[in-house]
Order: structure tokens, then C-alpha cells, then sequence
């Protein structure tokens, strides 16, 4: 895992090796953070942990965005610690770990995975899609794609949306096949994000993005989405990674013409 860094105040974020896959510290001017997505390794896991206590933050709590087991992992330094969710999981932890241990781009890094967290229990409100914690202003952005249930993080005071599995670089839209309506979803999703009006994303896997950036991603998962249904192919460098072919060949196969 690479070092932090800060996106826009208070905002930090590490990424992986596995996945590109990030790991978000929302961080008050007093020390007080939430700790979004961490991942992927155990050596990883550990790092982050320590440079949260090497800078003197005092973690609330941890958040996973959705159950998928790359986004509910553990570790010892972080066990203790309240896990959050907007929605009960539909997997269970053994069948989590199982889907971990067997997944190819995680096996060739070659190190111990982090374990898999306890369930995450519902998130406190201070009012209707708005964290209550003690740190700064957390709207939550509860949506259908890609995973039921599926949340962002909106940081109004910087504009930052933490997007989760949403608005990649490197990621084609992913599907959640076993929705009646997975484009509907999607695009019902990209909706919602792009109403929340952010400046910065950080997407759960991928880089960092601006707002140029930003609008250049909603106008390429719209166009994916789009060509989907239509039957056609579109310019898209990120469906070309083999597992990302695979996905892609299975979106076509489910909701082409």
C-alpha cells in the first residue's frame, strides 16, 4: 500500500496493489476519523492502522460501503471498532472468505489477506441520510448498483464523493446480474452521484478525480451502459484487463439484445 495521501482536507487515501483498490480516512480538524473500505492486504491493513495512531487520529469507527469481500476487511488494530453499513449483508463471512481465498489478482500478490470483519451493524442518523458521529458532516448515498445494498460518501464541506465501486478509471460499470433491472440500477446510481454535486471523487478502485474528470466518468459508464442495450461496442480501454473482459462478456450475454 502505498503512503496516504491528501486528495482535499481532511480527505486521505491509500491504495493497494490489489485492484487499485483504496482505502479512504475521513479526518477532522480534531483528530476524529472514519475509516472507509480497508484493504486489501493484512500487511496493508496493519499499515493503514498504524499510520492512523503514528498520527495521533482517533478512529470512530469503520465503514464498508458494500459486501463485496474486498470492502469488509479487517484487521487487528481496527477489530475493536464499530463497523458501519447502510443495509444488512446477504453473504455470509465464510462464503466472503471463500470468494477472498479464491480470487486470482489477490493470489498473485502473494500475501496473506486481511480477514474478513464481523457484520456490519446499521449506521447511527443524525437525520435521514446523514451520519451522527462526532467528526464532520457525512452525508450517505444509498443506491442499487453494482451490490444491494450499494453506499457513497458525500464530505459536503470539501465537495468529496467516495464513490466505492462506482466511477472508476479502471473499472467497466459492474453489474449485479441478479437485479430484475442491473442497467436500470446503474444508471438510476449515476444519477444520484452526479445530483451530489462533488468536485473530487474517489472511486473503490482506481485514481483519485477531479471534476473534469468526474463528468468524463458519468458520460463513459453511461455510454458502456448504453451500448450494452444496444448490442453495440464502444471505445473502452477498461473492459480490456481479462477479468474485466469476463465481466463484460457476461453483461452481454444478460442484457444485450
Amino acid at each position: 500500500m502505498r503512503d496516504l495521501v491528501e486528495v482535499a482536507p481532511g480527505v486521505h487515501v491509500a491504495t493497494s496493489a490489489v485492484y487499485t483498490t483504496t482505502s479512504t480516512l475521513l479526518v477532522g480538524d480534531d483528530g476524529t476519523c472514519l475509516l472507509v473500505d480497508p484493504a486489501v492486504t493484512a500487511r496493508e491493513v496493519d499499515e493503514l492502522a498504524l499510520l492512523i495512531r503514528d498520527r495521533g487520529w482517533t478512529p470512530v469507527a469503520v465503514w464498508s460501503t458494500h459486501a463485496h469481500w474486498d470492502h469488509v476487511l479487517d484487521g487487528p488494530a481496527l477489530a475493536h471498532l464499530p463497523r458501519w453499513a447502510d443495509g444488512a449483508a446477504a453473504t455470509d463471512r465464510e462464503t466472503l472468505a471463500a470468494e477472498r481465498d479464491a480470487d486470482d489478482e489477490l493470489a498473485r500478490v502473494g500475501e496473506a489477506p486481511a480477514p474478513i470483519a464481523a457484520p456490519a451493524t446499521a449506521y447511527p442518523r443524525r437525520s435521514p441520510g446523514v451520519l451522527d458521529w462526532p467528526g464532520r458532516t457525512v452525508h450517505v448515498l444509498t443506491h442499487a448498483a453494482h451490490a444491494r445494498p450499494h453506499s457513497a460518501l458525500l464530505v459536503p464541506d470539501v465537495g468529496v464523493l467516495v464513490a466505492a465501486d462506482m466511477l472508476s478509471d479502471v473499472e467497466i460499470p459492474l453489474l449485479d446480474l441478479s437485479s430484475d433491472d442491473p442497467v436500470g440500477d446503474y444508471r438510476a446510481a449515476l444519477d444520484l452521484l452526479e445530483s451530489a454535486g462533488a468536485q473530487v471523487v474517489v472511486p473503490g478502485h482506481g485514481r483519485v478525480g477531479g471534476p473534469d474528470e468526474l463528468r468524463h466518468r458519468l458520460a463513459a459508464d453511461r455510454a458502456y451502459l448504453s451500448a450494452l442495450l444496444d448490442g453495440t461496442e464502444v471505445d473502452d480501454d477498461r473492459h480490456a484487463l481479462p477479468w474485466a473482459a469476463a465481466a463484460h462478456a457476461a453483461h452481454r450475454a444478460a442484457v444485450g439484445p
